[in-house]
């Protein structure tokens, strides 16, 4: 940890559950208030329709290869299939599980606390983030801290803040155990330094998302946000589409018909063939 410190805050910010609540120096509350991700939850991401299709098509295949005829009774078709529904949320469940480890371990090294033994799967991982760490000049202040914003009402915890001696500026550090960097994750940056300036009066000059690669290849890397001020932007209007999307905009209908049915032709009887003669 660095020397540097964070001066007292305006006002604290408690968590419970991704919910955010502040409480005012006077004793009062505001809250709980929706969270950095919560809101930015609002913006499609339509490669995740696609890929959720590739999990169920995936866990489907395998289970019937699994099974082999077994498979064909009806109930077990029946629950294979439910199954395959939700397969893409025990993957997207396990992912942020080991997501939530690895951020774990990187806030443990960062308090000169790191576990005797890391998971293998985390192991470039872990070693990409202490090489960036090394490298990038930043000296890190203070890890999962909650910020919250009274003037927009929204609160998230931010992975770290960091200081630049190089550069003299205050810098959010994002981590991320992805297998790619996303337009998106800038938006959640300007989330958290819209929030951290208004409650520490400090101005947040950058961010670095940090990715640390989890799978084959295991690649990591670091990339700086090029424009706070445009990643500030984007999430207020992320927050205020949110907003407009709570209110009723559309009123009830001042016109309605009933629907009519399109008339069916009426059936013909099939003529009946003729009876063969009896010969007599």
């Amino acid at each position: 940890m660095t020397s540097m410190k964070l001066p007292v805050p305006r006002y604290t910010v408690s968590d419970v559950n991704h919910k955010y609540t502040i409480a005012m120096p006077d004793g009062t509350t505001i809250g709980p208030l929706k969270s950095v991700t919560g809101v930015l939850g609002i913006i499609a991401k339509p490669a995740l329709i696609p890929w959720a299709s590739r999990e169920a098509a995936n866990y489907f295949k395998t289970e019937i290869l699994r099974l082999g005829r077994n498979a064909l009774d009806p109930a077990m078709l029946e629950q294979i299939a439910k199954d395959a529904a939700q397969a893409h949320r025990k993957k997207a469940t396990d992912a942020a599980s080991l997501g939530t480890l690895a951020h774990n371990i990187c806030e443990a090294i960062i308090k000169g606390e790191e576990p005797a033994t890391i998971p293998v799967e985390l192991a470039s991982a872990i070693h990409a983030f202490k090489a960036w760490r090394l490298s990038s000049g930043v000296e890190i202040v203070a890890t999962e801290l909650a910020v919250a914003s009274v003037e927009h009402r929204f609160g998230g915890r931010l992975d770290a803040i960091g200081y630049s001696k190089r550069k003299d500026e205050w810098r959010i550090i994002d981590l991320k155990t992805s297998a790619a960097v996303y337009q998106e994750y800038s938006y959640q940056c300007g989330g958290y330094a819209i929030a951290f300036e208004e409650m520490y009066g400090i101005k947040i000059a950058g961010a670095d998302i940090v990715r640390l690669g989890k799978k084959a290849p295991f690649d990591s890397a670091a990339h700086p946000i090029t424009d706070m001020e445009s990643a500030n932007a984007a999430f207020m209007n992320a927050l205020a589409l949110l907003r407009s999307d709570e209110n009723k905009l559309i009123g009830d209908a001042t016109f309605q018909s009933a629907s009519v049915q399109p008339k069916q032709a009426p059936k013909v009887a099939a003529k009946k063939k003729p009876t063969a003669a009896l010969g007599f």
